[in-house]
């Protein structure tokens, strides 16, 4: 779609100028950050004000501060466009410019790390809203998407779901392509949740699979079409097809992030291949992407425009992934990683945290009993998801004598975990490693099979690769104990792959298990 500037200089009344602005709307809403845009709207405005048309004239006020509000050096022109549509909606009745004001108001206060006054916003922009019995859509959709999204991230409750498919139901049919897609991208986490991560992906698909349109829309809808695409495979553990597209993305967006909208998720998006790749056990590639982010995050324009709330999650997210790297590296030593530790340990009480990468972290990290107790009681999404891991470590610390009691009180804590249809497969498989290498301890080997004999059909569903190999290993551990004689032969293949990968922890962790067998056997022949 295109609209000409010339277009504005030729809108003789208000009707002309209503028109004009339902498809400028669509236009600025796909293209942000675009000078051409920007320009049209200040062209716009001043038609405006020579018509007296102050209801067009909020509208147009909404449409140039989505050009900018992302960037930190217009805040002050953003607040001020925000009252102006505030004073001219109160003095002219216009109700749902004050709900469309509100709500830039508790963006623009979220984004300068104002949580109260952004709430406080949020509730104005509905409560003026419900007072409006002849809303218009577009300010109806829109304020209801930030209110579901609110919702979201504060409560994670799954029934903002239901708002958020209408929104993009309206989004997509009027052409807020870029609109569609983050809605897309909230929903993706909350189906995922919610074990439906197939339902919103294939609603992804949708708009890869109308390839006119697709091709049509601009670079960076296209770029964070598969961001979100990957975002939602990567939650799901379809960790190559994440890769996939988190590297189509990556493509897109390296020669424009910093013309686009869309610079924050072109930091996070260096994590997420990093973590995609880490887990399928590619991790000297990993290295560089690690020196990429950090050089990143050091430059002028990131420390200015990243908000403090993003800023916060890049690092926190970079520093799980470097953890994770790292304590699979062979000269990694836990004591010099203390301030990295404390950093995850800190920034995991109020950020998100990629259930794979926390687990890892709360396993091998050494934490602290009081930290791992304060962790128990920390009311995070993240935290919550793992707390039978925290008990479980927590154990270990609290009965070090490792007697029976200590690995039965383990398996229990594991065996009793909060279990739903929430649940995804590698939580499974994580908990019952656990449990098997308890079993392991306590010479129950026919129990280790029957544990995980579910998974000898699904290991190709298992792509976090040093799982997928543990697994393997374990399993055969199991068979080798209710009699077949080729275990260990495949175990050893087992711990090939450990070195071949570079696994050195996985790696003495099985010739530990292998040593422990051989004893055992030939205790048995003795």
């Amino acid at each position: 779609m295109e609209i000409k500037v010339c277009e504005v200089n030729i809108i003789n009344t208000k009707k002309d100028m209503e028109s004009f602005i339902e498809e400028f709307r669509v236009l600025a809403s796909n293209h942000r950050n675009n000078k051409a845009i920007s320009d049209m709207a200040d062209k716009a405005i001043q038609r405006c004000e020579q018509l007296n048309d102050q209801k067009s004239l909020v509208k147009l006020y909404e449409i140039k501060i989505s050009q900018i509000e992302h960037l930190h050096d217009y805040i002050t022109d953003v607040l001020d466009l925000v009252h102006k549509m505030k004073d001219i909606s109160r003095e002219i009745k216009y109700i749902s410019g004050l709900a469309l004001a509100y709500n830039v108001e508790w963006y623009v206060e979220k984004y300068r790390g104002n949580k109260e006054r952004s709430r406080d916003a949020l509730e104005d922009s509905m409560k003026y809203l419900s007072q409006d019995s002849t809303s218009e859509d577009y300010a109806y959709y829109v304020c209801n998407y930030s209110f579901a999204v609110e919702k979201w991230l504060t409560e994670h409750d799954v029934e903002s779901s239901v708002i958020l498919e209408e929104c993009a139901d309206y989004f997509y049919k009027r052409g807020f392509y870029r609109s569609f897609v983050q809605t897309i991208a909230i929903l993706e986490i909350i189906f995922t949740r919610m074990q439906k991560g197939n339902r919103i992906l294939d609603k992804c698909k949708t708009i890869f699979a109308n390839k006119s349109l697709f091709e049509k829309l601009p670079n960076d809808v296209k770029a964070i079409s598969y961001y979100f695409a990957g975002l939602g495979y990567m939650i799901n553990m379809n960790l190559n097809s994440a890769e996939t597209y988190f590297g189509k993305a990556y493509d897109i967006l390296k020669p424009i992030h910093k013309e686009s909208i869309y610079f924050s998720n072109f930091i996070i998006l260096h994590s997420y291949i990093i973590t995609v790749k880490a887990l399928q056990g590619k991790l000297e590639q990993t290295l560089k992407t690690i020196h990429e982010v950090e050089s990143l995050l050091k430059q002028s324009f990131y420390d200015r425009n990243l908000d403090s709330g993003t800023k916060n999650q890049a690092y926190h997210t970079l520093n799980l992934n470097k953890f994770y790297v790292y304590s699979r590296l062979k000269d990694f030593d836990l004591e010099e990683m203390q301030d990295l530790i404390e950093e995850i340990f800190q920034g995991s009480k109020t950020l998100y945290s990629d259930f794979m990468l926390l687990n890892e972290f709360i396993l091998n990290s050494n934490l602290k009993t009081t930290q791992l107790k304060e962790l128990l009681t920390t009311n995070n999404f993240s935290i919550n998801c793992v707390q039978h891991i925290i008990s479980f470590v927590l154990l270990g610390k609290e009965e070090e004598d490792n007697t029976n009691k200590q690995l039965l009180d383990g398996i229990n804590v594991l065996t009793n975990r909060v279990k739903d249809n929430k649940i995804t497969l590698i939580e499974n498989v994580f908990a019952d490693l656990l449990i098997a290498q308890q079993l392991f301890s306590l010479k129950r080997y026919g129990d280790i099979y029957q544990l995980l004999r579910k998974y000898r059909k699904q290991l190709n569903r298992i792509e976090v690769l040093e799982l997928r190999v543990f697994m393997e290993a374990f399993i055969q551990v199991g068979i080798f104990k209710i009699g077949d004689p080729l275990g260990p032969a495949l175990q050893y293949m087992a711990i090939k792959k450990c070195r071949q990968y570079g696994f050195s922890r996985l790696e003495n962790k099985l010739l530990e298990y292998l040593d422990i067998q051989g004893i055992d056997t030939l205790r048995m022949m003795a």
